[in-house]
């Protein structure tokens, strides 16, 4: 019998050295692979890191002016309270003047004020007239008035007048003042 190999001796060992060679190139391959990897994720954490030490400068060097910040926040809080003030001072002042004339319109000839006092939400007037009548209509046209609440006599009383020697009544009328 004879045989035949119909395969070369030399080829075995040519594709045997070939497939080392592919193995070697393809390790080579999966190394470089790998290691490009590591350095794009390398150079992306220290681009990272840089950035963050720059932010972190940055935060720093912003602290001074956040405190510049700060305190122009206090001094605006401060002037918007004092700014709130002047307003409600304003509405004061409007409102007594507002009383004031009002009260002028309503008032006699034969009644006259000697003291008119506002404190808080309460209106005090002390006067002198010639006759009762003119107290109870002073009175009557006063508790009129819309912001004008719960007007009420507290007293009269007869009282000599020194300069002109007439017999007065004296009276005093309290009420609230609503908005």
């Amino acid at each position: 019998m004879i045989k035949i190999n119909l395969i070369p001796a030399q080829t075995e060992k040519n594709l045997f050295k070939e497939d080392i060679y592919l193995f070697i190139f393809i390790t080579f391959l999966c190394f470089i692979a790998v290691g490009g990897f590591y350095y794009k994720n390398h150079k992306d954490i220290e681009e990272k890191k840089r950035l963050i030490q720059n932010t972190k400068n940055e935060i720093a060097s912003l602290q001074k002016i956040y405190k510049e910040f700060l305190a122009m926040e206090q001094q605006k809080k401060e002037i918007e309270r004092r700014m709130k003030a002047i307003e409600s001072l304003k509405e004061g002042r409007a409102l007594s003047a507002r009383i004031l004339f009002d009260i002028t319109t309503i008032i006699k000839d034969n009644v006259w004020l000697k003291n008119l006092s506002k404190a808080d939400n309460k209106l005090q007037i002390e006067g002198v007239s010639l006759e009762n009548e003119s107290i109870s209509d002073f009175m009557e046209k006063l508790a009129k008035i819309p912001y004008m609440k719960n007007i009420e006599l507290l007293n009269v009383s007869d009282e000599l007048d020194r300069q002109t020697n007439v017999t007065v009544k004296k009276f005093i009328i309290q009420g609230d003042i609503a908005l």
